[in-house]
């Protein structure tokens, strides 16, 4: 049968534009095309769940339309339809009568769900003899509601009369960590308003308020009705009823709003009404939001499954958007666990979305860490984790204090903003002093701490904190010429000079030809050890049929014995974990070549999985996308091409798995279905080593040093942001040679393309033939064609 079409909620002028054979270098609704059209679950994953994100509102339930309860932070209550800080709904389902027959359905089983960037849609099989319903929805931007419609079709030659039922089942309730800070949830209480036919609900001790409605005329309404599906909480369910009638191969749609506040009743009714009266423009404004987040930073490469994964990767950051009133605008680490303000998560985040044009989320996100870490910590520690409600549940682990520097220098060096940099840099000195003085007792520059792996135990000299540390020392040096501190400058850069030594010796393991996960003490290292049995023994409890595990428990009883056959006070490196982040000093660039290829080798014979390294060796459980990006990154650091493009296409790998369009946070399937910081390990390493963009935008400057993987003859990046430029850049081999190419708006930018082996060689630039004087060859004017010859 013949699919539904909406009117509204598909672009036209970027259907129009589509044709057979159309290139990247077409107009931007042709480019944003494929991934407006959405993509559908095959009737797959029916159970699984799906986000319908908004930056003030968000839906969450599951691809069959159905809204069971979801979740563990509050456990059961993740689901539904949300605006942070609070919960509105649990959910809502729609019951359809034949008002001639008496016969009676409910729509709770979608065959099909289709995810599109700015909204999500439901099919269902047809039901009551004849009658073919979709039900769309989206959460305008910037608003604080939801629209649903559903559209219904008369496919039979005879009139039908139908009753719908819009059954709600509210649960006005507050965010996780809320309850721990007296924050209690209460019983709702229902009204009907019979002068704008509407529901409002309100939690009976907080003023917190929904109200929703329909554009179709009401013809009756009730209380406690029963739901398809039950649900926990203190909500109360209600009904409105709708009569319809459909000519013979008529379809009508109708449309439902929810609104909400978290103040008076009136906002929350204002907000329906607004709602549903802009609808049509609203939807308008979220297609055009997301048209120009995909055509921002456009890559066209012979890896399309890649080129596709990164495109939605954009929309899926922007799924996890949050504009929370009194805190700020910020990205959220991943739906539908935690939608909330993370520093480690955004410090990886930020670097791909920065490296794809997103400046401004970039910054807003690390000024919303910066105020709220500011006003909970004042010592320059990052936090590591803040509900929607504003509350921090943890302070912060050591290493994000670090990362969250690199992240500001790597969103400074994309933006050329110097407002931001000296905004950012007197709390990032404070954060330097915490690391290097509060956290480092014993004066050897390792700062104490847990870092990014929370496993029990693990609270000492890691690598990681260590490695982030002196990255952030070599940063703030380059920070501190930029806001004329000469003094900090040398302080800070003799200590990352020195600091880097020390990780490259004392962090080293000659024999295992690996980085240590920590190092310190024997006495550490058995506490460390003992914390890992007991963490394995937790595990084992809930799941006792695990090899993996049992295995994992006799290597560290194993790892235990020997420990203790040591001498007390031995000091030195400990490799007990082998976590993941023992490739940090490769990502970071600072291990010397030989050690980086050891154990860049050693990670992909022993330490890797289908999907990526293990998040712990020793286990040989679990992958993350994090943990693959980095690898990816690591590889690219050193010039490795193809084996980046590896660990970057095992992540490809897990596209669309769960959610259409979107990566899961465990690979290859479970965990949060988008995940913030995926687009670290598919936008870094592409953007800024195979296209090879390093960009100065304080000095205007972009140097190109691009490396194509084995099979790739041309790759081309256009309306990439830099500053205030916006510059087109492409690599072509040809019969004559390689050819570079390069656009800009703005005339007054220096470039230079970097290649190694160029000096030497005859080139043609703008054609002009010339001979290279060295690898980098400069480049001026607003665009360039340069030919390197073979």
């Amino acid at each position: 049968m013949q699919k539904l079409r909406y009117t509204a909620f598909l672009v036209v002028s970027i259907l129009a534009g589509m044709a057979a054979g159309t290139s990247f270098a077409q107009t931007k609704e042709v480019y944003s095309a494929e991934l407006m059209r959405g993509l559908s679950n095959k009737g797959a994953h029916v159970t699984k769940p799906y986000i319908t994100a908004g930056d003030r509102t968000y839906i969450v339930g599951t691809q069959n339309g159905d809204f069971p309860d979801l979740g563990s932070h509050v456990k059961g209550e993740m689901g539904g339809l949300w605006m942070a800080p609070i919960k509105l709904l649990d959910g809502f389902w729609l019951k359809l009568t034949d008002s001639d027959k008496n016969d009676a359905t409910w729509l709770n089983d979608a065959s099909e769900f289709i995810t599109y960037p700015y909204g999500s849609k439901f099919s269902y099989k047809p039901v009551l003899d004849g009658i073919q319903v979709e039900r769309f929805q989206y959460c305008p931007q910037g608003k604080e509601g939801m629209i649903i419609t559903y559209t219904l079709a008369n496919t039979t030659n005879k009139p039908r009369r139908l009753q719908l039922d819009f059954v709600v089942k509210t649960d006005v309730s507050p965010v996780w960590y809320s309850a721990e800070n007296n924050i209690i949830d209460a019983p709702d209480s229902i009204s009907w308003n019979a002068k704008r036919a509407v529901y409002s609900a309100k939690d009976t001790k907080h003023s917190w308020f929904t109200v929703w409605g329909s554009s179709v005329p009401t013809s009756g309404h009730a209380l406690n009705v029963p739901t398809p599906t039950e649900t926990i909480g203190l909500g109360k369910s209600a009904s409105s009823t709708h009569s319809v009638a459909l000519k013979p191969n008529e379809h009508l749609t109708a449309v439902f709003v929810v609104a909400g506040s978290t103040k008076t009743s009136e906002l929350a009714l204002a907000s329906y009404e607004a709602i549903l009266k802009n609808r049509d423009q609203l939807l308008r404004e979220k297609q055009a939001h997301y048209a120009a987040i995909i055509n921002r930073a456009k890559i066209d490469i012979p890896d399309k499954k890649l080129q596709q994964a990164v495109n939605w990767g954009k929309v899926d950051t922007e799924w996890l958007v949050s504009d929370l009133p009194g805190i700020g605008r910020f990205l959220g680490a991943g739906a539908i666990e935690y939608p909330w303000l993370f520093g480690c998560d955004n410090s990886y985040a930020q670097q791909g979305v920065v490296a794809l044009g997103g400046h401004e989320l970039a910054k807003s996100t690390l000024r919303t860490i910066k105020q709220v870490s500011e006003k909970t910590n004042a010592n320059g520690r990052i936090i590591h984790e803040m509900s929607s409600n504003g509350f921090v549940g943890n302070k912060g682990n050591t290493q994000e204090t670090a990362q969250f520097a690199i992240a500001v220098w790597k969103v400074f060096e994309w933006t050329g903003d110097v407002a931001f940099l000296r905004e950012m840099y007197p709390y990032i000195q404070k954060g330097i002093h915490w690391l290097l003085v509060d956290q480092d007792k014993n004066g050897d520059m390792f700062p104490e701490g847990y870092g990014i792996m929370e496993v029990k135990g693990l609270n000492a000299e890691l690598v990681d904190v260590a490695v982030y540390t002196q990255q952030a020392l070599e940063v703030a040096a380059k920070m501190a010429a930029i806001v004329n501190d000469p003094k900090s400058q040398k302080d800070y850069a003799q200590k990352a000079a020195l600091l880097k030594n020390k990780v490259n010796t004392l962090f080293w393991d000659e024999t295992e030809g690996s980085y240590c996960d920590f190092y310190g003490t024997r006495e550490q290292a058995i506490t460390t050890t003992k914390g890992a049995i007991e963490q394995v023994q937790l595990d084992l409890e809930a799941d006792k049929q695990s090899a993996a595990l049992a295995k994992k428990q006799e290597f560290y009883k194993t790892l235990l014995a020997h420990l203790e056959t040591l001498p007390a006070g031995t000091q030195r490196g400990w490799f007990t974990n082998k976590n993941w982040v023992i490739s940090t000093p490769i990502e970071s660039g600072i291990a010397p070549s030989a050690k980086a290829i050891r154990l860049l080798d050693k990670v992909r014979t022993e330490h890797t999985g289908e999907y990526g390294p293990y998040l712990s060796a020793v286990e040989r459980r679990n992958m993350m996308t994090i943990a693959t990006g980095v690898q990816a990154v690591a590889e690219a650091a050193y010039g490795r091409t193809d084996e980046s493009l590896w660990y970057v296409n095992k992540i490809v790998e897990t596209f669309s798995r769960v959610l259409p369009g979107s990566i899961s946070e465990m690979m290859p399937d479970y965990g949060c279905p988008a995940q913030a910081w995926t687009i670290y390990g598919l936008a870094v390493p592409l953007v800024t080593h195979v296209f090879g963009v390093q960009p100065d935008a304080y000095k205007k400057a972009i140097t190109f040093a691009p490396h194509l993987p084995s099979g790739w003859d041309s790759i081309s990046l256009a309306e990439l942001p830099v500053g205030d430029n916006l510059i087109s850049f492409a690599v072509q081999k040809t019969g004559k040679g390689v050819q570079y190419t390069l656009n800009s708006k703005t005339a007054d930018w220096h470039y230079t393309l970097k290649l190694a082996n160029l000096k030497g060689k005859n080139y043609v630039l703008n054609g002009k033939t010339l001979v290279a004087n060295s690898d980098e060859l400069p480049i001026q004017g607003k665009s360039a064609t340069v030919l390197i010859l073979d």
